[in-house]
């Protein structure tokens, strides 16, 4: 079973990306990237965020789903 929540990552510039986090098979998955779980959540938010160039500097709670 997996489960799939979505949190803010707050940028440098102001700005705010949405991002899915999906926990599947002993895996957290930011974007399809996969991670460990004992990697947090948030970690795993800013270094996705990295890969593709956002200067995250933090990242909210999961979004109630709508």
């Amino acid at each position: 079973m997996s489960t799939t929540q979505l949190y803010r990552a707050h940028l440098a510039d102001g700005g705010v990306r949405r991002v899915r986090v999906r926990v599947e098979g002993g895996a957290r998955y930011v974007e399809g990237d996969r991670y460990p779980l004992d990697v947090p959540v948030a970690e795993a938010v800013a270094a996705h965020g990295r890969s593709r160039g956002w200067a995250v500097v933090s990242v909210s709670t999961p979004l109630a789903p709508r």
